[in-house]
């Protein structure tokens, strides 16, 4: 019985990271249309931590679509190469055939909620403070010498002469205050600027003061940051937040919702694909285009719910339920017809 096991278990495993494989191949790649033009000037260690930042990002219904699907492949496989018949022959009843089915489902249901609760929510983050230093970094380290160049809204900087990260004959005008800011030389570094030996002119009612310094350091704010929605904060934040009734306690609630009843599908899908392509005598394509439109479907309402607990419009309390009676239905379905 042991060997059985892990022969099928074995199996799955195959086919769920050949689909992982795949899948992230196709988003990662479909990504690349959307990267901002710097990231392909960018060295390759840095752009390979950028296409695994976005490939994470995505990895959450990677996984369930590869649960699903693999435990799909699987059943069919057993079913197409007559080996049930022989699974049968050896006295193995249904639920003795489903106990591997029922370990994946464990293990993969502690490993979607760490993936929904810790590891998405990083990921994301992760990607919009790398987006932001890299942009910052860009654009400052493209500045051109003898020419203005727009660093914000606010702040221009003309540079006379560069070298690496040495400019030489500097001045930068700050729109906001009316500073004008001179310098001979000025050593480059991340965002921020070290002038030297240059003087700042500080406007008055009728006139304006020179200040004069030997050392000066200049934070240039670049105007590009990657805003980090509430739904990609720290789980303890979301808590906090919602606890406290502070602003938008009703989207940390939303965000919660979404991350914790994620572990819900993993609870089903196993044995719905399982039998399904174990029990169900329909070509491959069909039982395919049979999950992926419940997956899709789950989707659908997993939206939607969460869009109506932000709006305090229903409980979670109403979605769980929705989705126990969603996936419950098409459990009892599949089961009655594999009996």
């Amino acid at each position: 019985m042991k060997i059985l096991h892990r022969y099928i278990f074995k199996n799955f495993v195959k086919r769920f990271f050949i689909l992982i494989g795949i899948f992230s191949i196709v988003i990662t790649s479909s990504q690349l249309l959307h990267l901002p033009n710097f990231a392909y000037g960018m060295n390759i260690l840095d752009f390979l931590n950028l296409l695994i930042l976005i490939d994470v990002s995505f990895l959450k219904y990677q996984i369930l679509f590869g649960f699903f699907i693999a435990w799909l492949l699987v059943g069919i496989h057993i079913r197409e190469s007559n080996e049930i018949y022989a699974i049968y022959s050896l006295g193995v009843s249904k639920k003795n055939l489903l106990k591997p089915v029922f370990v994946s489902t464990v293990i993969f249901s502690i490993l979607a909620l760490l993936i929904s609760m810790v590891l998405i929510p990083y990921a994301n983050r992760e990607r919009a403070k790398f987006l932001t230093v890299k942009v910052k970094n860009y654009i400052l380290e493209n500045l051109q010498s003898k020419n203005f160049s727009k660093i914000n809204e606010n702040i221009s900087v003309y540079v006379e002469k560069k070298e690496g990260n040495t400019l030489n004959g500097i001045i930068i005008y700050n729109k906001s205050n009316r500073y004008l800011i001179t310098a001979k030389e000025g050593i480059f570094f991340q965002d921020k600027v070290v002038l030297k030996d240059g003087y700042i002119q500080v406007p008055s009612e009728r006139s304006f003061n020179i200040i004069k310094y030997e050392k000066y350091s200049f934070n240039l704010d670049v105007s590009y940051i990657k805003d980090i929605p509430m739904e990609d904060y720290k789980t303890s934040q979301l808590i906090e937040i919602f606890l406290k009734k502070r602003q938008q306690y009703e989207k940390a609630f939303a965000s919660l919702t979404d991350r914790l009843f994620f572990v819900v599908p993993f609870l089903f899908v196993g044995f719905i694909g399982f039998l399904s392509g174990l029990n169900f005598s329909r070509s491959k394509e069909t039982l395919l285009t049979f999950a992926i439109s419940i997956s899709i479907a789950y989707m659908l309402l997993n939206y939607f719910f969460v869009k109506m607990i932000e709006k305090n419009i229903t409980f979670s309390g109403v979605y769980l339920v929705v989705l126990l009676l969603f996936f419950s239905t098409i459990l009892s379905f599949v089961w009655k017809k594999s009996e």
